[in-house]
């Protein structure tokens, strides 16, 4: 009977464990791709660089130029 609790208890955090690095895994993941698209999108919002401070140019598209909003 204690045996048996002792062997689904740890079942039970092995299973808790591996989840919680999983997890931290594909936050970690996330994080990496969507980074850099927020720090693009503050930077366009605020007029300039958020890394060097540096001024952005106004560009618009010309009719040659693929967008991927169209």
């Amino acid at each position: 009977m204690l045996l048996n609790l002792i062997i689904m208890v740890s079942i039970l955090l092995i299973g808790y464990l591996w989840g919680k690095h999983d997890g931290r895994i594909e936050g970690y993941q996330r994080g990496v791709v969507h980074v850099p698209l927020l720090l693009r999108e503050q930077s366009l919002e605020q007029g300039y660089c958020l890394l060097c401070k540096e001024e952005l140019e106004n560009k618009s598209f010309s009719n040659n130029e693929k967008t991927y909003f169209s």
